[in-house]
Protein backbone atom coordinates (compact mmCIF):
# COMPACT_ATOMS: atom_id res chain seq x y z
CA UNK A 1 0.00 0.00 0.00
CA UNK A 2 1.36 3.45 -0.85
CA UNK A 3 0.98 5.37 2.06
CA UNK A 4 -0.23 8.03 0.16
CA UNK A 5 -3.59 6.34 -0.15
CA UNK A 6 -4.42 6.54 3.62
CA UNK A 7 -5.75 10.38 2.72
CA UNK A 8 -8.72 9.08 1.03
CA UNK A 9 -9.45 6.21 3.71
CA UNK A 10 -11.65 6.64 6.60
CA UNK A 11 -13.71 4.67 8.95
CA UNK A 12 -16.55 2.33 7.55
CA UNK A 13 -18.42 2.53 10.84
CA UNK A 14 -17.88 6.12 12.27
CA UNK A 15 -16.64 7.79 9.10
CA UNK A 16 -13.68 8.97 10.93
CA UNK A 17 -10.10 9.72 9.52
CA UNK A 18 -7.41 7.36 10.01
CA UNK A 19 -3.76 7.31 10.55
CA UNK A 20 -1.40 4.80 9.80
CA UNK A 21 1.20 3.09 11.69
CA UNK A 22 3.75 1.46 9.44
CA UNK A 23 5.12 -2.33 10.31
CA UNK A 24 6.50 -4.40 7.51
CA UNK A 25 7.87 -2.72 4.25
CA UNK A 26 8.03 -3.92 0.74
CA UNK A 27 11.53 -3.47 -1.11
CA UNK A 28 10.22 -0.47 -3.13
CA UNK A 29 9.20 1.40 0.21
CA UNK A 30 5.33 0.46 0.17
CA UNK A 31 3.62 -1.15 3.41
CA UNK A 32 3.75 -4.42 3.64
CA UNK A 33 1.72 -4.32 6.99
CA UNK A 34 0.55 -1.89 9.48
CA UNK A 35 -2.48 -0.48 11.08
CA UNK A 36 -5.07 2.02 10.50
CA UNK A 37 -6.71 3.42 13.02
CA UNK A 38 -9.25 6.21 14.22
CA UNK A 39 -8.51 9.54 15.42
CA UNK A 40 -10.41 8.56 19.04
CA UNK A 41 -8.34 5.41 18.26
CA UNK A 42 -11.59 3.02 19.24
CA UNK A 43 -10.84 1.51 16.05
CA UNK A 44 -8.28 -0.49 14.55
CA UNK A 45 -7.88 -2.14 10.76
CA UNK A 46 -4.95 -3.99 9.75
CA UNK A 47 -2.99 -3.86 6.81
CA UNK A 48 -1.48 -7.46 5.66
CA UNK A 49 0.51 -8.43 1.92
CA UNK A 50 -0.37 -4.90 1.00
CA UNK A 51 -4.16 -4.86 2.01
CA UNK A 52 -6.01 -2.43 3.74
CA UNK A 53 -8.71 -4.93 5.34
CA UNK A 54 -11.84 -3.54 6.80
CA UNK A 55 -13.79 -6.91 6.95
CA UNK A 56 -12.38 -10.37 8.40
CA UNK A 57 -15.01 -12.42 6.60
CA UNK A 58 -16.08 -12.61 2.63
CA UNK A 59 -20.02 -13.45 3.42
CA UNK A 60 -22.16 -14.17 0.51
CA UNK A 61 -18.92 -13.35 -2.12
CA UNK A 62 -17.35 -16.18 -1.01
CA UNK A 63 -17.88 -17.56 -4.27
CA UNK A 64 -15.91 -14.90 -5.61
CA UNK A 65 -13.19 -15.24 -3.57
CA UNK A 66 -12.55 -18.98 -4.73
CA UNK A 67 -13.81 -18.11 -8.34
CA UNK A 68 -11.02 -15.11 -8.72
CA UNK A 69 -8.36 -16.74 -7.07
CA UNK A 70 -8.54 -20.15 -9.74
CA UNK A 71 -8.74 -17.88 -12.79
CA UNK A 72 -6.68 -14.91 -11.54
CA UNK A 73 -5.76 -13.62 -14.92
CA UNK A 74 -7.63 -15.29 -17.69
CA UNK A 75 -9.57 -11.95 -18.80
CA UNK A 76 -6.75 -9.94 -18.55
CA UNK A 77 -5.55 -8.71 -22.05
CA UNK A 78 -2.22 -9.43 -21.92
CA UNK A 79 -3.49 -12.99 -21.47
CA UNK A 80 -5.27 -12.61 -24.12
CA UNK A 81 -2.76 -11.78 -26.89
CA UNK A 82 -3.20 -13.51 -30.33
CA UNK A 83 -5.86 -15.37 -28.85
CA UNK A 84 -9.52 -15.44 -29.46
CA UNK A 85 -10.86 -13.15 -26.67
CA UNK A 86 -8.06 -10.65 -27.66
CA UNK A 87 -9.08 -7.25 -27.39
CA UNK A 88 -12.50 -8.47 -25.41
CA UNK A 89 -11.81 -6.90 -22.08
CA UNK A 90 -11.15 -3.53 -23.71
CA UNK A 91 -14.01 -3.36 -25.66
CA UNK A 92 -15.59 -4.29 -22.80
CA UNK A 93 -14.90 -1.19 -20.66
CA UNK A 94 -15.34 1.14 -23.26
CA UNK A 95 -18.99 0.02 -23.96
CA UNK A 96 -19.82 0.20 -20.53
CA UNK A 97 -18.11 2.96 -19.14
CA UNK A 98 -17.01 5.33 -22.04
CA UNK A 99 -13.87 6.29 -20.02
CA UNK A 100 -11.23 7.27 -22.66
CA UNK A 101 -7.70 7.58 -22.22
CA UNK A 102 -8.04 10.96 -22.54
CA UNK A 103 -10.60 11.46 -19.80
CA UNK A 104 -8.35 9.04 -17.53
CA UNK A 105 -5.42 10.23 -17.24
CA UNK A 106 -3.67 11.15 -13.75
CA UNK A 107 -7.62 10.83 -12.20
CA UNK A 108 -8.42 9.27 -9.12
CA UNK A 109 -10.58 6.31 -10.25
CA UNK A 110 -11.91 3.71 -8.11
CA UNK A 111 -14.08 0.13 -9.44
CA UNK A 112 -16.64 -1.25 -6.69
CA UNK A 113 -16.40 -4.89 -6.67
CA UNK A 114 -12.79 -4.92 -8.73
CA UNK A 115 -12.16 -8.75 -8.22
CA UNK A 116 -9.15 -9.59 -9.43
CA UNK A 117 -8.46 -6.13 -11.78
CA UNK A 118 -9.04 -6.69 -15.19
CA UNK A 119 -11.17 -3.84 -15.39
CA UNK A 120 -8.28 -2.15 -13.26
CA UNK A 121 -5.80 -2.55 -15.28
CA UNK A 122 -7.28 -0.80 -18.64
CA UNK A 123 -7.99 1.98 -16.26
CA UNK A 124 -4.56 1.86 -15.17
CA UNK A 125 -2.90 1.84 -18.51
CA UNK A 126 -4.61 4.46 -19.84
CA UNK A 127 -2.79 6.55 -17.15
CA UNK A 128 -5.96 6.65 -14.13
CA UNK A 129 -4.70 6.19 -10.17
CA UNK A 130 -6.46 3.49 -9.37
CA UNK A 131 -8.31 2.09 -6.55
CA UNK A 132 -10.26 -1.27 -6.25
CA UNK A 133 -12.82 -2.88 -2.82
CA UNK A 134 -13.72 -6.08 -3.20
CA UNK A 135 -15.26 -8.13 0.24
CA UNK A 136 -13.77 -11.47 -1.28
CA UNK A 137 -10.28 -13.11 -1.11
CA UNK A 138 -10.08 -12.03 -4.64
CA UNK A 139 -8.16 -8.95 -3.32
CA UNK A 140 -5.33 -11.45 -2.51
CA UNK A 141 -4.68 -11.97 -6.81
CA UNK A 142 -5.55 -8.43 -6.99
CA UNK A 143 -3.05 -7.04 -5.22
CA UNK A 144 -0.42 -9.91 -7.20
CA UNK A 145 -1.21 -8.69 -10.45
CA UNK A 146 -0.66 -4.98 -9.20
CA UNK A 147 2.23 -5.37 -6.57
CA UNK A 148 4.53 -3.45 -8.30
CA UNK A 149 2.49 -0.52 -9.26
CA UNK A 150 2.56 2.01 -6.36
CA UNK A 151 0.01 3.65 -8.22
CA UNK A 152 -2.97 0.68 -7.89
CA UNK A 153 -4.37 0.26 -4.00
CA UNK A 154 -6.85 -3.14 -3.69
CA UNK A 155 -8.82 -2.35 -0.57
CA UNK A 156 -10.64 -5.86 1.53
CA UNK A 157 -13.73 -3.93 2.16
CA UNK A 158 -17.84 -3.70 2.25
CA UNK A 159 -19.49 -1.91 -0.78
CA UNK A 160 -22.26 -1.33 0.83
CA UNK A 161 -19.86 0.58 4.32
CA UNK A 162 -17.34 1.74 1.94
CA UNK A 163 -14.11 2.53 3.77
CA UNK A 164 -13.69 5.92 1.74
CA UNK A 165 -13.89 9.37 2.39
CA UNK A 166 -17.14 10.59 0.54
CA UNK A 167 -16.47 12.65 -2.87
CA UNK A 168 -12.92 11.54 -2.98
CA UNK A 169 -12.56 10.25 -6.43
CA UNK A 170 -12.93 12.04 -9.94
CA UNK A 171 -14.93 8.91 -11.61
CA UNK A 172 -16.31 5.27 -10.55
CA UNK A 173 -17.55 2.46 -11.76
CA UNK A 174 -18.60 -0.54 -11.30
CA UNK A 175 -19.27 -3.97 -13.82
CA UNK A 176 -21.22 -7.10 -12.85
CA UNK A 177 -21.39 -6.85 -9.43
CA UNK A 178 -24.12 -4.89 -7.48
CA UNK A 179 -26.83 -7.89 -9.21
CA UNK A 180 -24.33 -10.24 -6.59
CA UNK A 181 -25.33 -8.31 -3.52
CA UNK A 182 -28.36 -7.62 -1.64
CA UNK A 183 -29.34 -4.55 -2.27
CA UNK A 184 -28.36 -3.29 -5.63
CA UNK A 185 -29.86 -0.15 -5.53
CA UNK A 186 -28.24 0.75 -2.26
CA UNK A 187 -24.94 -0.56 -3.61
CA UNK A 188 -24.82 2.25 -6.02
CA UNK A 189 -25.87 5.19 -4.26
CA UNK A 190 -22.59 3.85 -2.03
CA UNK A 191 -20.57 4.43 -5.13
CA UNK A 192 -22.31 7.59 -6.22
CA UNK A 193 -21.35 8.68 -2.72
CA UNK A 194 -17.65 8.45 -2.85
CA UNK A 195 -17.19 10.10 -6.38
CA UNK A 196 -16.68 13.92 -6.39
CA UNK A 197 -19.45 16.61 -7.21
CA UNK A 198 -19.23 16.43 -11.39
CA UNK A 199 -17.23 13.51 -11.16
CA UNK A 200 -18.31 10.39 -13.74
CA UNK A 201 -20.07 6.94 -12.57
CA UNK A 202 -20.63 3.77 -14.90
CA UNK A 203 -22.57 0.49 -13.81
CA UNK A 204 -23.47 -2.65 -16.07
CA UNK A 205 -25.75 -5.27 -14.45
CA UNK A 206 -27.41 -8.22 -15.65
CA UNK A 207 -30.41 -7.98 -17.72
CA UNK A 208 -33.63 -9.30 -17.59
CA UNK A 209 -32.95 -10.62 -21.10
CA UNK A 210 -30.28 -13.90 -21.87
CA UNK A 211 -28.34 -16.39 -19.82
CA UNK A 212 -28.53 -15.22 -16.56
CA UNK A 213 -32.14 -15.07 -15.99
CA UNK A 214 -32.48 -18.24 -17.82
CA UNK A 215 -34.83 -21.11 -15.76
CA UNK A 216 -31.69 -23.65 -16.29
CA UNK A 217 -29.17 -21.29 -14.28
CA UNK A 218 -31.31 -20.21 -11.61
CA UNK A 219 -32.15 -24.28 -10.79
CA UNK A 220 -27.98 -24.62 -11.70
CA UNK A 221 -27.60 -21.99 -8.97
CA UNK A 222 -30.00 -23.17 -6.29
CA UNK A 223 -29.18 -26.49 -6.40
CA UNK A 224 -25.05 -25.42 -6.11
CA UNK A 225 -25.91 -23.21 -3.01
CA UNK A 226 -28.00 -26.08 -1.52
CA UNK A 227 -25.10 -29.16 -2.00
CA UNK A 228 -21.87 -26.44 -1.24
CA UNK A 229 -22.53 -26.83 2.72
CA UNK A 230 -21.02 -30.36 2.36
CA UNK A 231 -19.05 -31.00 -1.61
CA UNK A 232 -17.94 -27.10 -1.68
CA UNK A 233 -17.17 -25.95 -5.28
CA UNK A 234 -16.32 -29.04 -6.41
CA UNK A 235 -19.10 -30.33 -8.64
CA UNK A 236 -19.53 -26.34 -9.66
CA UNK A 237 -15.99 -26.34 -11.21
CA UNK A 238 -16.58 -29.88 -12.21
CA UNK A 239 -19.40 -28.71 -14.18
CA UNK A 240 -17.56 -25.80 -15.71
CA UNK A 241 -15.53 -27.52 -17.32
CA UNK A 242 -17.63 -30.34 -18.65
CA UNK A 243 -19.39 -27.47 -20.10
CA UNK A 244 -16.43 -25.58 -21.37
CA UNK A 245 -15.05 -28.59 -23.19
CA UNK A 246 -17.57 -30.82 -24.18
CA UNK A 247 -21.53 -29.60 -24.09
CA UNK A 248 -20.32 -26.32 -26.08
CA UNK A 249 -18.97 -28.86 -29.14
CA UNK A 250 -21.32 -31.00 -28.71
CA UNK A 251 -24.38 -28.19 -29.29
CA UNK A 252 -21.80 -26.69 -32.32
CA UNK A 253 -22.27 -29.93 -34.01
CA UNK A 254 -26.19 -30.17 -33.54
CA UNK A 255 -26.86 -26.25 -34.41
CA UNK A 256 -25.48 -27.56 -37.83
CA UNK A 257 -28.65 -30.13 -38.51
CA UNK A 258 -31.77 -28.99 -39.56
CA UNK A 259 -33.41 -28.32 -36.42
CA UNK A 260 -30.28 -27.93 -34.55
CA UNK A 261 -30.56 -23.96 -33.60
CA UNK A 262 -34.06 -24.50 -32.09
CA UNK A 263 -33.04 -27.41 -30.05
CA UNK A 264 -29.69 -25.93 -28.89
CA UNK A 265 -32.21 -22.67 -27.64
CA UNK A 266 -34.01 -24.97 -25.71
CA UNK A 267 -31.59 -27.23 -24.10
CA UNK A 268 -29.45 -23.51 -23.02
CA UNK A 269 -32.70 -22.37 -21.86
CA UNK A 270 -34.10 -25.13 -19.68
CA UNK A 271 -32.12 -28.28 -19.42
CA UNK A 272 -27.67 -27.44 -19.72
CA UNK A 273 -26.06 -24.20 -18.79
CA UNK A 274 -23.48 -23.25 -22.20
CA UNK A 275 -21.51 -20.21 -22.66
CA UNK A 276 -20.55 -19.38 -26.30
CA UNK A 277 -17.47 -18.00 -26.05
CA UNK A 278 -14.13 -19.06 -28.01
CA UNK A 279 -12.08 -19.51 -25.17
CA UNK A 280 -12.22 -23.04 -23.19
CA UNK A 281 -10.74 -20.99 -20.03
CA UNK A 282 -13.17 -18.17 -20.42
CA UNK A 283 -16.09 -20.56 -21.00
CA UNK A 284 -15.69 -22.30 -18.28
CA UNK A 285 -14.86 -19.50 -15.89
CA UNK A 286 -18.38 -17.56 -16.94
CA UNK A 287 -20.42 -21.12 -16.27
CA UNK A 288 -18.68 -21.02 -12.89
CA UNK A 289 -19.49 -17.11 -12.77
CA UNK A 290 -23.35 -18.08 -14.00
CA UNK A 291 -23.84 -21.15 -11.36
CA UNK A 292 -22.17 -20.21 -7.95
CA UNK A 293 -23.19 -16.97 -6.63
CA UNK A 294 -26.02 -16.35 -3.66
CA UNK A 295 -27.33 -13.38 -5.45
CA UNK A 296 -28.07 -12.84 -9.03
CA UNK A 297 -30.62 -10.22 -9.48
CA UNK A 298 -32.12 -9.10 -13.06
CA UNK A 299 -32.90 -5.65 -13.77
CA UNK A 300 -34.74 -3.13 -16.79
CA UNK A 301 -33.00 -0.30 -18.45
CA UNK A 302 -35.24 1.72 -16.64
CA UNK A 303 -34.47 0.66 -12.83
CA UNK A 304 -30.82 1.35 -13.45
CA UNK A 305 -31.14 4.87 -14.80
CA UNK A 306 -33.54 5.34 -11.38
CA UNK A 307 -30.85 4.59 -9.63
CA UNK A 308 -28.91 7.75 -11.21
CA UNK A 309 -31.79 9.86 -10.79
CA UNK A 310 -32.45 8.68 -6.61
CA UNK A 311 -28.64 9.48 -6.16
CA UNK A 312 -28.85 12.48 -7.63
CA UNK A 313 -26.77 12.23 -11.28
CA UNK A 314 -27.51 13.93 -13.98
CA UNK A 315 -26.83 13.50 -18.28
CA UNK A 316 -27.93 9.68 -17.39
CA UNK A 317 -26.66 7.88 -20.63
CA UNK A 318 -27.47 4.41 -21.92
CA UNK A 319 -23.82 2.78 -23.03
CA UNK A 320 -23.44 0.11 -26.08
CA UNK A 321 -22.89 -3.02 -23.96
CA UNK A 322 -26.63 -3.29 -22.97
CA UNK A 323 -30.29 -2.09 -22.20
CA UNK A 324 -28.87 -2.19 -18.07
CA UNK A 325 -25.57 -0.27 -18.72
CA UNK A 326 -25.61 3.55 -17.78
CA UNK A 327 -23.30 6.51 -17.11
CA UNK A 328 -24.16 9.32 -15.62
CA UNK A 329 -22.73 12.38 -14.15
CA UNK A 330 -22.81 12.83 -10.41
CA UNK A 331 -24.79 16.19 -9.27
CA UNK A 332 -24.20 17.71 -5.67
CA UNK A 333 -26.11 17.97 -2.42
CA UNK A 334 -25.62 13.80 -2.93
CA UNK A 335 -29.00 12.24 -0.14
CA UNK A 336 -27.02 9.37 1.96
CA UNK A 337 -29.11 6.39 2.43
Amino acid sequence: MNPEFVNILCCPKSRERLTLEVGELFHDGSIKTGTLKTESGDRRYPILNGIPRFVDKEAYAQSFGYEWRKWSRVQFELENTERPMAGHTERMFDAITGFSEQFLKDKLVVEFGCGPGRFLDIARRRGAIAVGIDMSMAVEPARQNFKNDREVLIVQGDIFSPPFREGSFDAGYSIGVFHHTPDPAKAFDKLSSVVKENGAIACCVYSKEGLYNSPVVAAYRKLHNAVKPFLGNTPAVAYSYFSAYFIYHVFRQIRKTRLGQGLVAYLEKYLLVNVNLPDPKWRALDVFDAITPLYASTHTGEEVRSWFIQSNCYDASQMPWGETVWTGIKGSHHVRS
